[in-house]
């Protein structure tokens, strides 16, 4: 049996799930980036900042949504701390879709997941409408789930989806 069969035959059993741009990745780690998009939602919900830095690994590095780089555990756990006291706490963040995920080699995954993200004032004054983002993840295995190595977040700019190349080409 050669590839391809296999994975029809996976597909077909339920065992692989099919996501965007043609990947498959087998249904336990779905549900594993699943499970963990879905602890990171209740600890930002919840404003829970212990729960949050649970989900990283000691070196992780993040890229926030305005571009600021901060690197290893406890620059991203105070980070994250700072803003949710000042900006974010109770502030809603709803899973809209994981868009794409894919494995790497040794298990780790590249997820790519939308969120809606309601409004804030930020530390300037300034009032942020309600907004959707896209982050990138870089998940590396622990024990049977995932952790977070590596963030990205970026605020979806609706007008310029309107002009997105490969979206108006799909359509």
């Amino acid at each position: 049996m050669d590839r391809r069969q296999a994975m029809v035959g996976a597909l077909a059993a339920g065992t692989l799930l099919p996501l965007g741009a043609g990947a498959m990745i087998g249904g336990d780690a779905m549900e594993r980036v699943r499970t963990l998009v879905d602890r990171y939602a209740a600890a930002w919900n919840g404003s829970d900042m212990d729960a949050m830095a649970a989900l990283y690994t000691d070196d992780v590095h993040w890229v926030n949504i305005v571009g600021m780089h901060w690197q290893g555990k406890a620059q991203v756990d105070l980070a994250h701390r700072i803003f949710f006291d000042i900006m974010f706490h109770g502030v809603p963040l709803t899973l809209e879709e994981i868009e794409s995920v894919t494995p790497l080699a040794g298990g780790a995954i590249v997820a790519v997941v939308r969120w809606a993200v309601g409004a804030f004032t930020t530390p300037a004054g300034q009032q942020r409408p309600p907004s959707r983002d896209r982050m990138s993840l870089v998940l590396v295995p622990r024990g049977d789930a995932l952790a977070i190595a590596h963030g990205a977040n970026i605020e979806i700019d609706e007008m310029a989806q309107q002009s997105d190349p490969i979206a108006r080409s799909a359509g």
